[in-house]
């Protein structure tokens, strides 16, 4: 009997049943088909006589009580490092030239602002306003243009995902306040801040700042690149 080759229908009914399953980002769900695909035709050559059904399950046992699971968590934990690998390239060319001198004048800018006796709380305050704006305002563009997204393409991609969430960075950019208290009450005591202390936190705001803004606008605004890059089957969908 000459083994069976899967076919077109069979490949759709392969991407149901990992939706079924709960895969929902189309690049694990292609990953795992392509693996149950061949997995099954090599299921007949020794079985031939297997339904397309039967060798399926024969193939899904094969991943375990837990099922795609453990796929699902892998991927998305590599992709969690390209993403992080993404925001350090990006980061780096803010200290290469040119880059290196709007990241200089971000720095002097910040630190001639908290530099001004009697006004450091309310300029940081005003700092920490803006970004925090700014970010929650980027933030919800961002969601708008994924809920489009999946309306024009009901197909769904980590990578996407992850870039228009800003890797979830944007709900915890808040965060430095707790860091920037304590780093007052520890140096500033119940006066200004020093020269160093100054200097120091102009350091971190800046680099904060830029962290911030290299995950809600640069990486955002190279998506496509990104994911065709990624994703060579991306382009042919977009």
């Amino acid at each position: 009997m000459i083994p069976q080759k899967i076919t077109k229908t069979q490949i759709e009914l392969l991407y149901k049943f990992t939706r079924k399953h709960f895969v929902e980002h189309y690049d694990v769900q292609t990953e795992l088909v392509d693996h149950l695909a061949n997995d099954i035709e090599q299921i007949w050559q020794e079985k031939p006589s297997l339904s397309f059904d039967e060798a399926k399950d024969i193939s899904f046992k094969k991943f375990g009580v837990f099922g795609f699971m453990g796929v699902v968590e892998a991927k998305v934990a590599a992709m969690n490092k390209k993403y992080w690998l993404l925001i350090r390239r990006f980061m780096k060319e803010f200290f290469q030239w040119p880059q290196a001198l709007s990241t200089l004048c971000l720095f002097l800018t910040i630190n001639l602002v908290l530099s001004q006796e009697g006004y450091q709380e309310i300029s940081l305050m005003m700092i920490f306003g803006l970004v925090i704006i700014g970010m929650f305002v980027q933030l919800f563009r961002l969601r708008s243009i994924l809920k489009k997204r999946l309306r024009l393409n009901d197909k769904k991609w980590i990578l996407e995902e992850m870039v228009l969430n800003t890797g979830g960075m944007a709900g915890f950019s808040y965060m430095p306040f707790q860091f920037i208290v304590q780093f007052i009450i520890q140096f500033g005591g119940d006066g200004d801040l020093g020269v160093m202390a100054i200097l120091l936190l102009s350091l971190f705001l800046s680099i904060y700042i830029l962290l911030l803004y290299t995950v809600a606008f640069v990486i955002p605004s190279k998506m496509t690149e990104l994911l065709e890059a990624q994703y060579p089957e991306y382009k042919m969908m977009a």
